[in-house]
């Protein structure tokens, strides 16, 4: 477990990945059932999954000691595993956050807000016409959020920091019922933005065991 303050090590990232792998193979049938938005095919989950493989599959071959190695792992297979609409705009979130963390050779919550920030904006610039009501919009939210804490307090510990992350991820993920019509008439929150929140479960579940 992560002791207060302490930062983060690029290998975390590794752990990131295969937390989110194994929370999204659990919950990917309950995604694709709620798969509405912006087609109802039923595949959100599944390809969220398939995608969140292909960068585990990258960073296997990575070594806990090589941060470039890391990073450049994770947007390799970013680039080439992301699959589906909710899956693109994922990888492109991790592009983002491995782009800004690249040189960095400790990780603080500080810092991961502002790679937070960056991968939000490389996921809004892969959609043509961004819809509010999605992932996107959870993406942002929990941004915003991670800004506003690690402003306020710039020492925040890892594990305050990502409970604070997933409640607002949930909180924002019940509003998106509210924010497109379709996910009203069905009674459904998001399938993408539904996945994105097991992710930022699972990335608190890395640090944490």
């Amino acid at each position: 477990m992560i002791s207060k303050r302490q930062s983060l090590q690029p290998k975390y990232l590794k752990e990131f990945m295969k937390k989110s792998e194994e929370k999204i193979n659990q919950e990917r049938e309950n995604i694709n059932a709620i798969n509405v938005f912006p087609i109802p095919d039923g595949d959100t989950g599944s390809n969220m999954f398939y995608t969140i493989k292909a960068i585990v599959n990258e960073v296997n071959s990575a070594s806990d000691s090589d941060a470039e190695a890391i990073f450049q792992a994770i947007s390799k297979g970013a680039f080439v595993g992301a699959k589906g609409n909710s899956g693109v705009i994922y990888s492109q979130f991790l592009i983002g956050i491995v782009e800004y963390l690249e040189d960095k050779e400790v990780i603080t919550p500080e810092l991961f807000a502002e790679a937070l920030a960056e991968g939000t904006e490389f996921a809004y610039d892969a959609v043509l016409n961004p819809t509010e009501g999605t992932i996107l919009t959870v993406m942002k939210r929990v941004t915003d959020v991670a800004k506003e804490v690690t402003e306020k307090n710039p020492e925040i510990d890892w594990l305050e920091f990502m409970n604070i992350l997933v409640e607002t991820g949930k909180k924002c993920l019940e509003e998106t019922k509210e924010m497109l019509d379709v996910l009203k008439e069905n009674d459904v929150v998001d399938a993408g933005a539904k996945g994105f929140v097991h992710i930022l479960e699972s990335w608190r579940d890395a640090i944490t065991s």
